[in-house]
């Protein structure tokens, strides 16, 4: 089967201790019904269909709120998964040494796993952002299949687009900041948040029968967070499995105000 990978990332400032890679796969069978449904939802939300969906958008608006909770149940409940990679900065050596290096080796091996697990070829469109080497998305995907050498999965491109244009890496870049962001509060419980944000970190991770998303997980089929380093991260503060619920009340304008 192929499918396509929709990827964005989130805390690589300085301020944040720790940084996600996500992605966001979806059957290419099923890629344009996913892309009707994802409308029909922010077209159920009264969010206007121009405008960018953006993690960073999430403050008083309760209807971006209440489409991450219809978001998080559609995937869930069809054949697409968001697999996300998240790194603690301060164990990560190669962090230490190079971010940019850091960050495509951290992309490297996150799409190599997703075309691994899935025993599949996957063709990724990325979020695009500003490197001092322009062709990092050409490198991962070489690296990435010559680690997949002799195992069923492939890379069969990784193309930097810009996200104003692509709704999936969109839908990508809100699990991705929620996730991030859940996970920076764990390791800075300091780090400065709206109190919109806090809401819907709950409100996901009330969708996965979880109090907060700042947790690794066991392998599965749906949202899979994978904590790196793995010898100083992994299990942190716990590992759980993810038990959807479809029983998620949506907020209000008075939640966020």
């Amino acid at each position: 089967m192929e499918y396509s990978l929709f990827a964005d990332e989130s805390g690589t400032s300085a301020a944040d201790k720790c940084f996600t890679i996500g992605c966001l796969l979806v059957p290419t069978f099923f890629q344009n019904q996913f892309e009707k449904e994802v409308n029909l939802l922010i077209k159920k939300h009264n969010l206007p269909n121009d405008r960018e969906l953006k993690w960073s958008g999430i403050k008083k608006n309760y209807g971006m709120i209440n489409l991450i909770i219809d978001l998080t149940k559609l995937i869930t409940n069809s054949p697409v998964s968001f697999i996300c990679k998240v790194s603690w900065k301060q164990p990560y050596l190669n962090w230490q040494t190079n971010e940019e290096v850091a960050f495509y080796k951290s992309y490297t091996m996150l799409m190599s796993y997703c075309a691994k697990v899935l025993q599949s070829e996957i063709r990724a469109k990325i979020d695009d952002k500003s490197d001092s080497y322009n062709k990092r998305a050409e490198v991962v995907e070489i690296i990435g299949n010559h680690e997949l050498k002799n195992k069923l999965g492939s890379i069969s491109e990784v193309k930097k687009c810009d996200s104003k244009s692509e709704l999936l890496i969109q839908v990508a870049d809100l699990f991705t900041g929620a996730i991030n962001a859940s996970h920076n509060l764990y390791l800075n419980p300091d780090a400065k948040i709206h109190k919109g944000k806090i809401l819907a970190i709950k409100k996901v991770a009330e969708c996965l029968g979880w109090d907060f998303l700042h947790y690794d997980t066991f392998p599965n089929a749906d949202i899979n967070i994978w904590h790196f380093p793995q010898e100083e991260y992994r299990k942190v503060p716990n590992t759980l499995d993810v038990k959807p619920t479809n029983n998620v009340a949506y907020v209000t304008r008075e939640d966020v105000l």
